[in-house]
């Protein structure tokens, strides 16, 4: 039975003043490096209802997450000088809105342990009168350069974080659970891999790939409808010239849900499965 808006147990989601859950709060951690970051919202990162896009949102908070992991010493640019780099390969997001043009958006993001490989980092969005507007888990593997396989993540997860726990929130348990296979998609787009969605690994970045997750919903639904959960799971490279299929099909019983996945045009491989919930825009 798919909850509301996100798969999952939410009974933990609360912060630390003991209020009444929340489904869109993680909780802050005591005594762990956290860093903040207020983006202000410029014409070119909103929608066509003027708010915040999706994309804007994913790059911030790209953004906030490599400059916390520079400040630890485990950036992207200082892994690789050891022929190693960061790769996301899952995430969970929820959102209740988003700010509007010009508005300031409060973004807060902190390493939160790790799970098996995997290094796990969370965030909070605020606006600028610190209420809450959504939150997001994120598990990210470090991968060996030469052989492109991933590397026993437990090194790194010291320098982030040495006392995070080892079991995470609701949100982050999202981040495991399976998302179902859909054998017939009701819409699918095409799309060619430019240069412009590489990133300094060399494949195609995270935000494209949710970029193109979005363009397969179908425009009424787009036009009507604003994005309050997402889940991402990242489960191969892509590179430059690649023509990738995006597919979507609506949840059975379940207005506003959708199963997507995104496949390489040559082979059919898949590299990114996910579900969203749409809720209508608020008047």
């Amino acid at each position: 039975m798919v909850k509301e808006p996100l798969p999952g147990n939410q009974e933990n989601s609360v912060d630390n003043s003991g209020a009444e859950a929340d489904p869109y709060r993680i909780s802050l951690p005591q005594n762990v490096s956290l860093l903040s970051e207020v983006y202000t919202i410029r014409s070119y990162e909103v929608d066509t209802g003027g708010r915040l896009s999706l994309s804007a949102l994913c790059n911030f908070m790209q953004d906030a997450a490599g400059k916390h992991a520079d400040e630890l010493g485990v950036s992207v640019a200082q892994l690789q000088k050891e022929s190693k780099t960061w790769m996301l390969s899952r995430l969970a997001l929820r959102m209740k809105s988003y700010p509007g043009w010009q508005d300031p958006f409060h973004v807060t993001t902190w390493p939160s342990g790790s799970r098996r490989l995997f290094a796990l980092r969370n965030f909070l969005f605020h606006d600028g009168q610190n209420r809450l507007l959504g939150s997001a888990a994120t598990a990210w593997l470090v991968i060996d350069t030469l052989n492109r396989r991933p590397l026993k993540v437990d090194p790194f997860v010291k320098k982030l974080n040495p006392s995070a726990p080892t079991t995470g929130n609701d949100l982050e348990r999202n981040l495991f659970e399976k998302i179902p296979r859909c054998d017939a998609y009701t819409h699918e787009m095409r799309f060619r891999i430019r240069y412009q969605d590489l990133d300094a690994n060399r494949h195609v970045n995270n935000v494209s790939f949710i970029e193109w997750i979005v363009e397969c919903i179908p425009a009424e639904e787009l036009q009507h409808a604003m994005l309050a959960g997402l889940e991402m799971n990242y489960m191969a490279e892509a590179f430059h010239g690649d023509y990738v299929i995006s597919k979507s099909h609506p949840l059975d019983g379940h207005p506003g849900f959708f199963l997507q996945s995104i496949v390489k045009e040559d082979g059919g491989q898949e590299l990114v499965r996910a579900r969203t919930v749409w809720k209508p825009k608020p008047l």
